[in-house]
């Protein structure tokens, strides 16, 4: 599978909470476990955006 933030071919991808993309392990920020299912995962993109990051981070 490709990143939609840096091209590269990944096995494993997760998507982004802000912004929709799927993104690899080294395009990815942070993620939390909010819930025992549900995992928030934000993007280095979204990361730089402070709406978005205090939005990740108040969870």
């Amino acid at each position: 599978m490709i990143c939609e933030r840096c091209s590269g071919q990944e096995y494993t991808l997760e998507k982004c909470n802000s912004c929709g993309k799927m993104v690899c392990e080294s395009c990815k920020k942070s993620a939390k476990r909010v819930k025992k299912v549900t995992r928030y995962v934000i993007c280095r993109d979204c990361w730089t955006d402070m709406k978005k990051r205090s939005k990740f981070k108040a969870l």
